[in-house]
């Protein structure tokens, strides 16, 4: 949700009880895997300390998760929020991120903190594309660091916690100044990564802290912390100038040929003279060509690799996501507004499979979001609905929260075996009717960008069971905003032998 792609008004949302379970096999899949049986159930994360909320009215939720199972959130206290009290409306575009945590395997979550309020209760320099990372390994201390990045009008906050989220610490510009779309990344103890886009250019950029070394700094004053190193991501192997990117992983598996490889899912649209991808668009984008940023030293070259051209120039903002399984193979999904894709890299991110289709035939899916778990396990979850065709087109999916309007839901694929098959599952009731509209500050429609631009799926190391962190506006007819709701599995209960 960032300046650039504007903040549309959401509205409405409620609780959600039990998620429906509804088996959805795509044309790609064979047959049912060999998986537990599992049940998944959904509802609102909760209001914040001291807001006295109904619910909350936060939205475009990340996720993570630590190597023992432990979830975090991070969501935006977004704008819109005016039941919040510390959204400020003198303050405009100013409010916050709320972060929650789960010990038990995502059943429930408690709020943690706002680590960019300017004080208790009050807004903060945050509020839009907010996201979050945790530790893959533990520090001095016995925790897993938490880090947390949130935009504000200026540039974008790094905050982090080294104590399980009792306390944090606060870098208030998390980089060079004048940033958009902040995303985080991971790898062992101290080592974080932010990338952004630096304005006015919209170049691409990727930088590394270490916390543990440099960031022993009071909060209430901001963090003086520099990155180790700061690289641009130059698309000079690729014509076209749009760059647009998406949350970066790193592969952190001991068990992979390619630990600590960085990997950058980015876009060009077809158009030579365009600084951003919005205006690619407008002037005529002739499709969209994906590739990844790969970079094997720790962040300081990358090289680029194409993965697929999408002729249908359908140039979604935020639309590709990757991940790694347990071995190293690499993940990349995305969608055209129509469907969503994933194509498989075994070779460190320079080759890649054709694309595989992933939704049911007669059915929509959008804003796929990956994770990979241990060999040969993906999980993509996405925004769907039982009806063909471009989200976007108000006429097939008609008028948002029209009565004839498409029912979008969650929806989750799940492969063991290195995504030859899938089992797709719907996970939530409905979350969206009508137009969801993907092409940020350009959607016009009033509602249609309720859900934003992103949400966030992980796999818990432990327990190997997903957690899902997304946006609902649904039913509308309660609270009158969208929120930031949680999607769990759980094992089915066995039934008792008589």
């Amino acid at each position: 949700m960032s300046r650039r792609h504007g903040a549309s008004r959401l509205l409405a949302g409620s609780a959600v009880a039990l998620a429906l379970v509804l088996p959805l096999v795509s044309a790609s899949a064979s047959k049912s895997l060999p998986t537990p049986a599992t049940t998944w159930t959904t509802r609102p994360l909760p209001v914040a300390a001291g807001t006295n909320m109904a619910r909350n009215e936060d939205g475009e939720p990340g996720i993570g998760v630590t190597p023992t199972g432990q979830f975090w959130v991070a969501s935006d206290i977004a704008p819109y929020a005016a039941d919040d009290p510390r959204v400020d409306p003198a303050a405009g575009a100013l409010s916050g991120a709320d972060v929650w945590s789960s010990t038990d395997g995502a059943r429930s979550f408690t709020w943690r903190s706002d680590p960019f309020a300017e004080a208790a209760k009050t807004f903060g320099l945050a509020g839009e594309d907010t996201d979050i990372a945790v530790a893959t390994q533990k520090n001095s201390n016995g925790f897993y660091n938490v880090y947390a990045t949130s935009l504000w009008i200026g540039s974008s906050g790094l905050a982090w916690s080294a104590d399980g989220g009792k306390t944090w610490q606060l870098n208030r510009l998390g980089g060079a100044p004048t940033q958009d779309r902040p995303w985080l990344a991971a790898d062992g103890a101290c080592s974080v990564f932010i990338a952004y886009h630096q304005l006015p250019t919209f170049t691409p950029f990727v930088d590394k802290y270490d916390v543990c070394t440099n960031g022993n700094v009071p909060m209430s004053g901001g963090a003086t912390l520099d990155p180790v190193n700061s690289t641009a991501l130059s698309m000079s192997d690729f014509p076209g100038t749009s760059n647009s990117f998406n949350k970066l992983t790193i592969d952190t598996s001991p068990q992979s040929r390619y630990q600590h490889s960085i990997y950058v899912p980015m876009s060009l649209c077809a158009a030579q003279a365009a600084t951003d991808v919005l205006v690619a668009q407008a002037n005529g984008c002739n499709g969209t060509q994906y590739l990844v940023a790969v970079s094997t030293d720790g962040g300081t070259t990358f090289a680029y690799h194409p993965v697929v051209l999408d002729p249908s120039s359908a140039t979604l903002v935020w639309a590709a996501t990757v991940a790694t399984d347990q071995v190293g193979n690499v993940y990349f999904a995305w969608s055209d507004a129509r469907n969503s894709y994933l194509n498989v890299s075994h070779d460190g991110g320079k080759t890649w499979s054709k694309s595989k289709k992933l939704n049911a035939p007669g059915t929509a899916a959008v804003y796929p979001t990956v994770a990979g778990g241990k060999s040969g396990r993906v999980d993509i979850a996405w925004y769907g609905t039982p009806r063909a065709g471009n989200s976007n087109d108000k006429k097939v999916m008609g008028k948002p929260n029209a009565a004839d309007g498409a029912k979008w839901s969650v929806v989750v694929a799940r492969s063991i075996d290195g995504g030859r098959t899938f089992t797709l599952r719907t996970v939530s009731s409905t979350i969206h009717v009508g137009e969801l509209c993907t092409g940020g500050s350009g959607c016009g429609d009033a509602n249609s960008r309720n859900l934003l631009d992103d949400f966030g799926l992980a796999i818990s190391p432990a327990t190997g069971l997903d957690a899902i962190a997304y946006t609902d506006d649904q039913p509308q007819g309660v609270g009158g905003k969208a929120y930031t709701a949680f999607a769990t599995e759980q094992l089915a209960a066995k039934p008792h032998k008589r």
